[in-house]
């Protein structure tokens, strides 16, 4: 059989060892596994997550792997569905400032639930991480237009999770093409529900990693899938994204990781406000005594695409409806960290979107798209201008928020950030067991059983 490039993908996949892993992009998948914990606990309480648990309390079925922060347990596809959608619920997850995807929100819920139905490793945990988070921001890299211009919203990211599944369930090469070719049928995805707020975007996250699970465990039993699932006449890249460059994808496969790209998030909200929210806090700062009140207009200045997704329409951003809408929110976001907030959870729960202090500053704040904002990064650059009643102005700028691969969280505001989300959650998880955990992730790769490594989080 010819190199196409799907067989180059499961090859790489099902050979691809721990150690050729460069430990840059492995130190970046251990903390992915401390902050998507976070995430996925926190999201316990999202809008949303209710209606999926009922569905599975209805369904039955083995008890198989654990359902997060509920002490449910349920077949490991449903665990994998529902873990999936609670990551993803409260814009917590990582993601990356080149491109706008979530590497890690559907990938690590798949590998969760496999790691409940067989025997895994702290290597081979690591490593599946690895090599999906790898593989989708390839994707996201080697596809033109991004989903923030195309709507496209990371159909692909299903290709990552089940790459990642394929490799810890130690599929063969056959069986990992198979796989990813099943799993075409499961990539599906639209930005429009992140414009609107509504929690199909989190169950989306579910969706792939529900999708990717199924189609390793039937690949493992035999069904077979589409082999030139990408680049066939009908393929996923032919039919919907022409607009590629396989040497982009397929380039130093397995030699260069690109899970280095990664941002952990601060703030819950959506990455494109962060730079704005630095920014606010910045301005604090630099108006140290000065009343909130006394600020007539604050002006926001980022990239035509980072406006449409956080900036407008005006009248949306002003009003938030929902604590999701209010995370994609410029106005909102801003508004809230200079009257005190600290961009949490707390901070867009459903009593604070009628808080007439924050609506009432949101009123201030003028939102504008400049294309001389776009940057090599989806993110671009944010310049805040603040005018206060005696005529002062303060300008400010940022590229690169906290959270960044050149402006790394440091260890101690991600460990806070853990025991904020299990504070958040209503769930008890004591000094010690996080002590324990964060150790166990650390050295991981001593684990013959990563399993328990979770179980604070049941």
């Amino acid at each position: 059989m010819a190199l196409t490039p799907e067989l180059a993908i499961a090859q790489h996949v099902a050979s691809c060892s721990f150690e050729q892993i460069p430990a840059a992009a492995v130190a970046v998948a251990k903390r992915s596994l401390i902050d998507g914990m976070a995430a996925l606990v926190a999201g316990r309480r999202a809008d949303g997550i209710d209606s999926m648990l009922s569905l599975a309390d209805q369904w039955g079925g083995a008890p198989e792997a654990r359902i997060f922060a509920s002490g449910r347990r349920a077949p490991a596809p449903l665990a994998a569905w529902i873990n999936g959608a609670q990551m993803r619920a409260l814009e917590l997850d990582d993601c990356t400032d080149t491109l706008p995807l979530h590497p890690t929100a559907a990938l690590l819920p798949a590998l969760l639930a496999a790691l409940d139905i067989t025997d895994i490793s702290g290597k081979d945990l690591v490593r599946g991480l690895a090599i999906a988070q790898d593989l989708k921001i390839r994707f996201g890299l080697a596809i033109t237009p991004n989903a923030m211009r195309s709507g496209r919203n990371s159909v692909y990211r299903v290709f990552a999770a089940t790459a990642g599944v394929a490799s810890v369930l130690g599929l063969d090469e056959k069986q990992t093409l198979n796989a990813l070719g099943l799993s075409a049928s499961y990539g599906a995805g639209d930005a429009q529900c992140a414009l609107e707020g509504v929690t199909a975007l989190r169950i989306q996250f579910g969706n792939s990693a529900h999708g990717a699970l199924h189609s390793c465990l039937l690949a493992k039993l035999g069904a077979t899938g589409p082999k030139e699932f990408l680049t066939g006449r009908y393929g996923y890249l032919t039919a919907f994204e022409p607009q590629h460059d396989l040497d982009v994808l397929l380039g130093d496969l397995g030699k260069r990781f690109e899970g280095t790209r990664i941002s952990v998030k601060p703030y819950a909200a959506c990455r494109c406000t962060h730079a704005a929210i630095d920014l606010a806090k910045e301005t604090l700062a630099e108006l140290a005594g000065i009343n909130v009140n006394d600020i007539t207009n604050i002006e926001i200045v980022v990239s035509p695409e980072v406006y449409n997704l956080v900036g407008g329409p005006r009248e949306t951003k002003l009003n938030p409806e929902t604590s999701a809408a209010a995370q994609f929110s410029l106005n909102f976001m801003v508004a809230s960290v200079l009257l005190g907030g600290e961009a949490g959870l707390a901070d867009t729960e459903t009593d604070k979107l009628t808080d007439s202090d924050v609506l009432s500053l949101a009123q201030r704040i003028h939102v504008k798209p400049d294309e001389s904002n776009r940057t090599a990064e989806v993110v671009g650059l944010t310049e805040m201008i603040v005018t206060t009643n005696t005529g002062q102005k303060i300008s400010l700028q940022n590229a690169h928020p906290l959270g960044g691969p050149t402006n790394i969280i440091p260890a101690d505001m991600l460990r806070q950030k853990l025991e904020d989300c299990i504070s958040y959650s209503g769930r008890q998880i004591s000094a010690d067991a996080i002590n324990q955990f964060l150790n166990q992730v650390e050295h991981i790769e001593k684990e013959p059983n990563a399993s328990g490594i979770f179980d604070p989080f049941d």
